[in-house]
């Protein structure tokens, strides 16, 4: 796994999930990141409940690390939802085999931003992630627009594709579901295995 920003000064957000609670909750019990899930008719809500991940650095960005996560093929589609920065970030999870996590930015004033080393969402990723339930062309005029706020974009795109949880966008959002927790076996194994991973990295380092 590797995230797409860190650290942030200020990051929250939602990811929706297509499914029921039991599995998401089973789900974020092997991830890294403590999030209350929230059920929402045919989707499930996943809103991180802290600032850090469980994990060691440079995994502790709780925000970052749920995006990155590839969601599993009976629980996509899968969108994201997420303000850093002051930037909307998107990302989408389409049904079928091929579990990419593609990735929309939003800047106040710029637009959409091309993001090094992330797969670049286009609206009919959105779309096919939501089920196609919503409206391509209205979600590029949303994303080509430079005026607004992150929230509002969020909103707006929510609004669009016809998805619910626009309510649990903003930054004052209280507890609304059960809080779930990573294990600290599953933490563990992320570690080792990303310790492991650094090791061999700097060897290779070392001999090239």
């Amino acid at each position: 796994m590797s995230v797409p920003w860190q650290p942030a000064r200020e990051a929250r957000g939602l990811l929706l999930v297509s499914g029921g609670t039991g599995p998401v909750s089973a789900w974020l019990r092997r991830g890294l990141v403590a999030c209350q899930v929230v059920p929402l008719g045919d989707w499930t809500a996943v809103l991180p409940t802290e600032r850090h991940s469980r994990a060691e650095p440079p995994y502790d960005e709780a925000v970052a690390v749920l995006a990155a996560r590839p969601v599993p093929r009976r629980m996509r589609g899968a969108l994201g939802f997420f303000t850093v920065d002051g930037r909307a970030v998107v990302t989408a999870q389409a049904p079928g085999w091929r579990g990419v996590v593609r990735w929309l930015v939003w800047e106040p004033g710029v637009g959409v931003v091309r993001a090094p080393n992330l797969e670049l969402a286009r609206p009919s990723d959105l779309v096919s992630a939501a089920g196609r339930t919503g409206d391509e062309r209205a979600v590029t005029q949303i994303v080509v627009e430079r005026n607004g706020t992150a929230d509002r974009v969020i909103t707006d795109l929510l609004s669009v594709l016809r998805l619910p949880g626009s309510e649990l966008v903003g930054p004052e959002v209280g507890l609304r579901g059960q809080v779930v927790a990573p294990t600290a076996q599953a933490v563990a194994r992320f570690d080792a295995r990303m310790a492991e991973q650094a090791r061999h990295r700097s060897e290779l380092e070392e001999n090239s």
